[in-house]
């Protein structure tokens, strides 16, 4: 009788003590509850330290949960308590999923693991828009690694994480992201026309035509990955393909004034001047206040007039007709481009090179008053 009298003492005794320390775990959750984090976490650091709870899925969850509020806590005071509290949390509740192999906690869990993977998130938005781009890496990168505790592959984490590489130039992580996405299948054009943008900057212009080749052949009709073909053969001054390209992103998008700028300014440097005052044109006609057509027309008849310029001032003395029938062609030239850069000039009177060209064209027509209102 004794000997049963002493082990009951004995499994009482324990009992009490693993009492005791579940005491301790729903003590913290009722302090985490009633918003004192200072206690809470007091009492959950016992709770996972101890033998007789350190091994319980549920020790786990709470000490997530207290260590994610610490971390997203707006008072300096709570969130100095810990300066790793969310990732703090983040191992925790990776425990608590491997604990529970029953799943009994699941729907806790993932709420918890859902909300800390949203905090990780928007405190990495909050980096990238601050422009700091390796910070901005780790945080969207923890936002992915929580999300799949739950087993959620998190595509919009993983782009964010590629964005963010791509922005601050760290091109290796930037390809790794862009590569991981396009391999899940990842259904957003963009994705090629970034990457290809990685690769044009490392000026790998085969690799790069290689990822928008991919992307036009899962997106026919997707004017991002023309333009972003455009862009790498303009890199390499193939204006004959960039024509035929641009007339392509045109077909797509027949109101992007910019478009007809693009198409005219390749057709100005393959020397085919009537096709690039033609479409010069077509923009304007979409955006009469498009200051770059408007330069860049008037430019057009501008160098030809300058050209002449130059010509009838090289003349020999004796060549007086030859001299006067050049400068008369000149003039002809100054006074189509003029009404493109008095254009271009209501819309930024600041601009140097309109200045420039204003300055030539009233001398050389002899608009003595235009050029003294122009330089007062």
């Amino acid at each position: 009788m004794k000997k049963i009298t002493i082990l009951l003492v004995f499994i009482f005794s324990i009992s009490l003590i693993a009492n005791a320390q579940n005491s301790k775990r729903n003590a913290a959750k009722s302090k985490l509850n009633a918003g004192d984090l200072v206690k809470a976490k007091e009492l959950i650091d016992l709770a996972v330290n101890h033998e007789k709870t350190k091994n319980d899925a549920k020790t786990w969850l709470y000490y997530g949960q207290i260590y994610a509020q610490i971390g997203a806590n707006t008072d300096e005071a709570i969130k100095s308590l810990d300066t790793n509290a969310l990732e703090k949390s983040l191992e925790a509740y990776k425990k608590a999923s491997k604990l529970d192999e029953k799943n009994t906690l699941y729907l806790d869990l993932s709420t918890n693991v859902l909300q800390l993977a949203n905090t990780f998130y928007a405190n990495g938005v909050a980096a990238y828009e601050a422009n700091s781009f390796e910070k901005a890496i780790d945080l969207f990168d923890k936002a992915t690694y929580t999300n799949e505790v739950i087993d959620i592959l998190d595509t919009l984490t993983i782009y964010a994480s590629a964005l963010s590489a791509s922005s601050g130039e760290i091109n290796d992580i930037a390809k790794e992201r862009y590569a991981q996405l396009i391999e899940m299948g990842y259904n957003k054009a963009n994705i090629y026309s970034e990457l290809a943008n990685v690769y044009k900057k490392e000026e790998n212009f085969e690799k790069a035509e290689e990822v928008l080749g991919m992307g036009r052949e899962k997106f026919p009709n997707d004017n991002t990955i023309l333009i972003a073909e455009i862009n790498i053969l303009l890199g390499q001054g193939r204006f004959d393909e960039v024509i035929s390209k641009l007339k392509k992103s045109i077909e797509l998008e027949p109101e992007n004034a910019s478009l007809y700028l693009a198409l005219a300014d390749s057709y100005k440097e393959v020397k085919d001047s009537d096709n690039a005052v033609f479409y010069y044109n077509k923009a304007l006609e979409i955006n009469p206040d498009y200051f770059l057509a408007l330069y860049n027309l008037g430019h057009i008849y501008y160098t030809v007039a300058f050209d002449l310029y130059i010509e009838a001032n090289e003349l020999s003395f004796d060549e007086t007709d030859k001299y006067n029938e050049l400068m008369e062609k000149a003039n002809i030239s100054f006074l189509e481009g003029l009404p493109y850069f008095e254009r271009a000039y209501a819309i930024n009177p600041e601009d140097g090179d309109v200045l420039k060209a204003l300055r030539q064209i009233y001398t050389s027509t002899k608009q003595m008053d235009k050029l003294k209102e122009l330089n007062n």
